[in-house]
């Protein structure tokens, strides 16, 4: 088991004077064995776009398992944990972005937060495209990479990046929602305030009357919201929340029980254990062991 997760910091770097980088995926993967292996569980402090171009394999985000092949995006929102499957046979390209980079106003800071390709509670960060969608994102990608390739940048590289990418989520979004329910996407905006208040606050309350009134909704109304989004009550998803929390700091540092009772919101290691085991029917220790020998 790893004592941390690796806690990935792409930005600031010296000599960038923008906070967007595109690699290729293959250099990611070479780089196995150094200081700096990304086939251990990471942190991801910035927002990530992946483009596979060629092979197939699996890339596992907050302990769930999704498989890709060629022609498939992939999409890390800002502080998941995830990990890669080293294959030197695969190839793609990868676009590493913080929010400040894509939008300097904070009302388009939260577009950004708000869209369904990142968020992680409501489907699967994969898309896969269609051969016509491929070549277009293949263009795109295309165009930021040669955008980084040229040896003078110019005034105008910042501002054509950033367009670029705001096109390439863009269009991925417009694909998203095509899939998504109509009933869904009417009450989007309202969920996306529920689970920012979520993230902010699940270490301090998991009571539904707390959320509810921070929202200016009531418990009923709220519970609403979540089913007609998420087809769960709120108390659920915030239960979830905290357990994806745990289960990160189980598996992927060395905390006690006790520390990680403390990090969540739990008065007492006790209760920490009840919560867990009411979920995943085995005990923080058992869940642990687990990783420490996979």
């Amino acid at each position: 088991m790893t004592e941390t997760i690796l806690e990935v910091h792409p930005f600031p770097q010296p000599n960038m004077p923008v906070e967007c980088m595109l690699l290729p995926l293959q250099s990611i993967f070479s780089r196995r064995g150094t200081d700096y292996s990304f086939d251990i569980p990471q942190r991801l402090h910035s927002y990530m776009v992946v483009l596979f171009t060629k092979g197939h394999g699996q890339h596992f985000v907050d302990f769930q398992t999704y498989p890709y092949q060629e022609k498939t995006l992939l999409f890390i929102a800002q502080n998941q944990v995830h990990q890669w499957q080293i294959d030197l046979e695969n190839d793609g390209l990868v676009i590493a972005f913080s929010k400040e980079f894509l939008y300097k106003s904070a009302q388009d800071r939260e577009l950004l937060e708000s869209y369904r390709i990142f968020d992680y509670s409501l489907q699967s960060p994969m898309l896969t495209l269609s051969d016509q969608d491929y070549e277009r994102f293949c263009l795109l990608f295309q165009e930021i990479k040669e955008e980084f390739g040229q040896s003078v940048p110019d005034a105008f590289r910042q501002e054509i990046l950033r367009n670029l990418l705001r096109t390439i989520l863009l269009r991925a979004e417009r694909l998203k929602c095509a899939e998504a329910l109509p009933t869904v996407l009417t009450h989007y905006s309202d969920f996306v305030r529920f689970k920012e208040r979520v993230e902010h606050d699940y270490s301090r309350t998991r009571n539904v009357k707390d959320y509810a009134y921070a929202l200016g909704y009531s418990p009923k109304k709220l519970n609403q919201l979540t089913k007609v989004v998420l087809n769960k009550g709120a108390k659920s998803f915030i239960d979830e929340r905290v357990l994806l929390e745990i289960k990160r700091l189980l598996s992927h540092t060395s905390l006690s029980i006790k520390e990680i009772a403390e990090t969540t919101g739990f008065d007492e290691p006790t209760n920490l254990v009840k919560f867990f085991k009411r979920y995943t029917r085995q005990t923080p220790t058992m869940f642990r062991d687990y990783f420490s020998h996979s």
